[in-house]
């Protein structure tokens, strides 16, 4: 088990789904946000060609690194997830206009849902993961995609894939394959693996 009396983590969030996670898995935190130009770093990769996955891992870096300026030497954890589609990223819906066209170019494929977290310390990063998973959505008619948007609205305009899987966007895929914290936003396990291991606790 982690001893919370003796962990200090910082996350560089202010997420209420990762929030949550860590609150459920008794995880003692503080939550500051991270107020670095996302756009800038997947602009940056987008022309150098890097993968989705790196992008994930580099935002979750920038998050951590930002953060723990302020707290250098506590656990600063840093955490991304970008869903991407035969190799491209696919941005966030960012409005309920935007949500059925994002949902219409997920429509009857599978794509992919890249979470990665990085924990920095006293101005470096010493902690990385990454992982991936796989969701192949229903062919969906217009209708059930125009139903489906009515009811999700503006709950999941912000996340990654424009659906919860914990809500009714779970109604959206015929199958599913990788970890369901993964799908979450932030892997666990590994944070846990890592939390139990480390000087801090």
């Amino acid at each position: 088990m982690i001893d919370n009396q003796k962990l200090d983590l910082i996350l560089a969030s202010n997420s209420q789904g990762r929030k949550a996670l860590l609150t459920g898995a008794d995880i003692k935190f503080k939550a500051h946000a991270a107020n670095i130009d996302e756009a800038i770093i997947k602009t940056r990769n987008q022309s150098l060609g890097f993968p989705p996955a790196q992008t994930a891992q580099d935002l979750a870096d920038a998050k951590a690194l930002f953060v723990s300026k302020q707290y250098p030497s506590k656990l600063t954890l840093g955490s991304d997830q970008v869903c991407h589609l035969n190799g491209d990223i696919i941005d966030k819906p960012g409005s309920t206009d935007r949500l059925f066209a994002h949902i219409e170019k997920l429509n009857g494929k599978t794509h992919i849902l890249t979470s990665a977290i990085s924990i920095a310390q006293n101005g470096k990063i010493i902690f990385r993961y990454s992982d991936d998973a796989h969701l192949t959505m229903y062919n969906l008619s217009a209708d059930e995609i125009k139903n489906y948007v009515n009811r999700a609205s503006e709950q999941v305009v912000n996340a990654a894939g424009g659906y919860h899987l914990e809500a009714i966007g779970v109604q959206l895929f015929k199958n599913i394959d990788g970890s369901y914290f993964t799908i979450l936003g932030l892997p666990l396990l590994p944070l846990i693996e890592f939390l139990r291991g480390s000087k801090a606790n």
